[in-house]
């Protein structure tokens, strides 16, 4: 839906709010099913744990338990009853990445590969060269050699012992690539998409619901989250429809995915009513320095992150490059969070959503899953 054309028109704007945010509506409950993994009363999973000299490395040492915070301000600023912010900033390498790259690289170590590797736009490579190197495996980074990439990316990267690869393409190709190496060479493949990879990935996205869970002592009624390949949503979708079968919430929040206006297949095939995922032309990618961590012509998560979507009577849209550099501005002035901005792309869709008039009656979580070192 394109806001910006819906904007003169306040009775069609309040309809569309009403509509996406399900007012008037109550959430569809998924059935409980016995057998399953419960979390435990705190709401964290057990997770695989690394050794580093024979000594077992805890992972919540590292990562997770990251600032969640009410923010009073950009709630009457965005038009919501409550709005509460989780910074995966906090991270050793200021990404929601690092979680799913320790889970990773200590699955790599204990499966004795010779090194990890997968493709990156910068964010993810970063993460895994960390947590390899915290792990004692190997790690090699495949880059678009067309990207944006930071230099604070480049040099954590370099700094953990990494190897760089730059390779012509985009990044869906650099994906295809980098799994024939490790193939060939005998190394661990943590590329999204891959049995096993996605799996592992699910359930350290997971624990972001569970502190969420632990933090507010019940489930929020919206989760906002950035979208590129889907996987940190549908994980945390994972994470509360884990905790709704234990029993631990009544309801599923609602799961909402916000991207770029300049290529993301989840949002499009979303917004086109199609329950399955819808690959991009890749002349409908474009790519600039401040929405390309969303950017891809094919989710390699996106399904689960639309089955999400859809399960949990969600819904999807899309920012503008100018409004998440507008938040990411706003973040920073009032709460003291230095945001990328396409991880302020949640908080953009939102604000588009409000109506002045009305206060949106709920409690709303912002995903704001990357830190801005610039």
């Amino acid at each position: 839906m394109n806001f910006d054309n819906a904007r003169g028109d306040a009775s069609s704007l309040s309809k569309i709010r009403m509509e996406k945010l399900g007012i008037g509506k109550k959430m569809s409950k998924e059935s409980g099913e016995e057998g399953k993994h419960t979390p435990r009363d705190d709401g964290a999973s057990e997770a695989v744990v690394p050794k580093r000299n024979g000594v077992k490395i805890k992972w919540k040492d590292f990562v997770g338990s990251t600032t969640f915070v009410e923010s009073r301000n950009l709630a009457r600023y965005s038009g919501v009853e409550r709005l509460f912010l989780k910074f995966e900033g906090n991270n050793p390498t200021g990404t929601q990445k690092d979680r799913i790259a320790l889970a990773l690289a200590s699955l790599a170590k204990s499966q004795g590969a010779a090194a990890v590797a997968a493709a990156s736009c910068g964010n993810f490579g970063t993460a895994l060269a960390w947590a390899a190197k915290l792990c004692e495996v190997p790690a090699h980074v495949y880059i678009p050699a067309g990207y944006h990439l930071p230099e604070d990316r480049v040099k954590r990267m370099t700094d953990a012992g990494a190897e760089i690869h730059y390779e012509e393409g985009q990044y869906e190709d650099v994906v295809v690539l980098s799994s024939k190496v490790c193939k060939e060479k005998g190394w661990f493949d943590a590329n999204p998409g891959l049995d096993g990879v996605r799996e592992v990935s699910l359930e350290a996205y997971a624990e972001i619901a569970y502190e969420i869970y632990r933090d507010m002592r019940r489930a929020p009624d919206y989760v906002f989250c950035p979208v590129g390949n889907g996987t940190t949503l549908a994980g945390i979708y994972h994470g509360f429809k884990k905790l709704y079968e234990a029993h631990k919430i009544d309801e599923l929040p609602r799961m909402v995915a916000t991207s770029t206006r300049r290529g993301n297949p989840i949002v499009k095939s979303f917004l086109m009513k199609s329950r399955t995922m819808l690959d991009l032309e890749r002349t409908e990618v474009k790519e600039t320095k401040f929405n390309e961590p969303l950017t891809n012509w094919h989710s390699f998560d996106g399904q689960e992150a639309l089955d999400a979507i859809y399960e949990t009577n969600g819904f999807a849209d899309y920012a503008s490059d100018t409004r998440m550099q507008e938040f990411s501005r706003l973040l920073r002035e009032e709460e003291g969070l230095n945001v990328l901005p396409a991880s302020a792309s949640t908080l953009a869709v939102l604000h588009d959503l409000a109506d002045t008039r009305v206060t949106i009656k709920g409690t709303f979580v912002a995903i704001l899953t990357g830190r801005d070192f610039t």
